[in-house]
């Protein structure tokens, strides 16, 4: 029923669009003929369209210079589908009292060919219906997919395994270290070795020694390091630079030394250890400050100040030399604490120069 009210709304738009399209053609190009008028003040009904089209002229400034081409068979189809789209949503009553005057009027062809061009914008209204709905049901399962996947990842994260407690042999390969100087030069601005200590993983002192300097020593900085010019006379306990040195290498080599300010330590020695076997707190990040100047954006904090604040030990008390096994054990017993997610951090950073070193 709603196809065929459709094909009698086609039939009367088609009557009535031939009709004006007929008196057009008669016409000059640029007037209208006596002929126009007549037939325009004899109708009494006239359609939507043709008003529309008689107010569009007087509106225009340009459409008397307009020329305008004889309406063919295809453009009559295109503008009977465009009437009947534009009333496609009118009542059924009114539909239904076109139908009876308007299916006279019309061939069986052009019926038809007008019922086919209805159901093919009542398809193409559909089709575009269905493809608005998907479009907007698509973002939702692409964030869904997503967040499957997210929660996918995250479920199975690849940790690295860190032991909460060490056998003896693991405990072994730790070594703690702090060395007190001395300074050489003018106002004594260069550091020189004049005592070293190193401390196992239980804090027991290994190894602990004066060493001798073979420069003249401008200043002993005895309120910190606690050296006098006696501790290094010779005849004294203090052994030969080159024979500390060498012990020490043979002690930390392929061990992990802990201490604070290794950077110092290792450059008075002149020794060098690798990276990934120095566990510096004065370089862990966790530890350190921002910078007030600004200069850098991280500067270490001192270690009696991490002692105190992590720990809750008071180590170099002011007016007291410094103790070289006190603070080798002090910045022992911080890594330790730390040490689960320290290594972590470690075994990330070698993994990373593994991948770029094979890259």
């Amino acid at each position: 029923m709603m196809i065929l009210n459709r094909e009698a709304q086609a039939a009367a738009a088609y009557n009535v669009n031939a009709a004006v399209i007929t008196s057009r053609v008669r016409r000059r190009p640029g007037h209208w003929t006596k002929e126009d008028t007549h037939n325009q003040a004899n109708d009494e009904s006239p359609s939507p369209l043709a008003t529309s089209t008689k107010q569009n002229k007087k509106n225009s400034k340009n459409t008397r210079s307009r020329r305008r081409r004889p309406a063919t068979a295809g453009s009559k189809r295109q503008q009977t589908v465009a009437v009947l789209q534009r009333e496609c949503c009118d009542d059924d009553s009114s539909s239904a009292s076109t139908a009876s005057t308007a299916s006279a009027s019309l061939s069986s062809s052009d019926l038809s060919s007008c019922g086919q061009e209805v159901n093919k914008i009542h398809h193409k209204r559909t089709t575009t219906h269905q493809q608005q709905e998907q479009r907007k049901s698509k973002p939702t399962r692409r964030k869904n997919k997503k967040k499957s996947n997210h929660v996918t990842a995250s479920s199975s994260p690849k940790e690295i395994q860190i032991p909460k407690e060490l056998t003896p042999r693991e405990k072994s390969t730790y070594i703690a270290l702090d060395a007190e100087m001395v300074g050489v030069g003018p106002h004594g601005q260069h550091s020189r070795l004049a005592r070293i200590t190193l401390a196992n993983y239980d804090g027991e002192c290994i190894y602990d020694t004066l060493v001798q300097v073979t420069e003249t020593v401008t200043d002993y900085r005895t309120f910190v390091s606690g050296i006098t010019a006696e501790d290094l006379a010779e005849g004294g306990t203090a052994i030969p630079f080159e024979q500390c040195r060498s012990q020490v290498v043979q002690l930390i080599q392929d061990k992990v030394v802990i201490g604070h300010g290794l950077k110092n330590d290792f450059r008075v020695l002149g020794v060098t250890h690798p990276w990934y076997l120095t566990r510096d707190t004065a370089k862990y990040e966790p530890f350190m400050k921002v910078d007030p100047t600004g200069e850098k954006e991280w500067i270490p904090k001192k270690l009696k100040v991490l002692a105190k604040d992590k720990l809750g030990l008071v180590i170099q008390e002011e007016g007291v030399p410094h103790c070289p096994l006190e603070d080798a054990v002090a910045a022992l017993e911080l890594y330790k604490k730390h040490r689960m997610k320290w290594e972590k951090a470690m075994s990330y950073k070698m993994e990373r120069t593994k991948e770029i070193t094979k890259c």
